[in-house]
């Protein structure tokens, strides 16, 4: 083998030198393009976070809507449940305060019954008491008569 001179070397050395500079510049290209898609995918996350949080805000507000809307249900139905109650009360108590005036009326009916039951038998002695009396007198009557004839 022969000993390579200086020129030779360093036409080599510049030979692999413009390689490598090539192959620098084109890896230096590659990294550009790959920073240029790492920004457009950057932006393009970033619009999309945006987006996110505005769907977040607007499904926060919605909520609140609904649950101002839960309470007020809650609590008409709570008011509705108590009002019900109160009505069946009332209803409850009309019936036993209607059935209890039934019972003292039919108390004074029973008892004016009693006391026209307690006349009438009065009266129905006092009526037999003439009929026999008036019997007894026709009888005396009839007696008096067939004796004197």
């Amino acid at each position: 083998m022969s000993a390579i001179n200086r020129e030779e070397f360093d036409a080599r050395l510049e030979t692999i030198e413009v390689r490598m500079d090539g192959r620098v510049a084109a890896i230096q290209g590659q990294i550009a393009q790959l920073i240029a898609r790492l920004d457009a995918d950057k932006e393009l996350h970033a619009s999309r976070l945006q987006q996110i949080e505005t769907s977040m805000r607007e499904t926060a507000n919605a909520l609140a809507g609904l649950k101002s809307i839960f309470l007020i249900t809650a609590v008409s139905t709570v008011i509705a449940i108590v009002l019900g109650v109160a009505a069946f009360n009332a209803t409850l108590l009309s019936n036993m305060v209607a059935s209890f005036e039934s019972g003292k009326s039919t108390a004074a009916v029973q008892a004016e019954l009693k006391q026209q039951a307690q006349e009438t038998a009065a009266l129905l002695n006092r009526l037999q008491e003439s009929m026999a009396k008036a019997e007894r007198e026709r009888a005396t009557s009839t007696e008096s008569r067939q004796t004197r004839q």
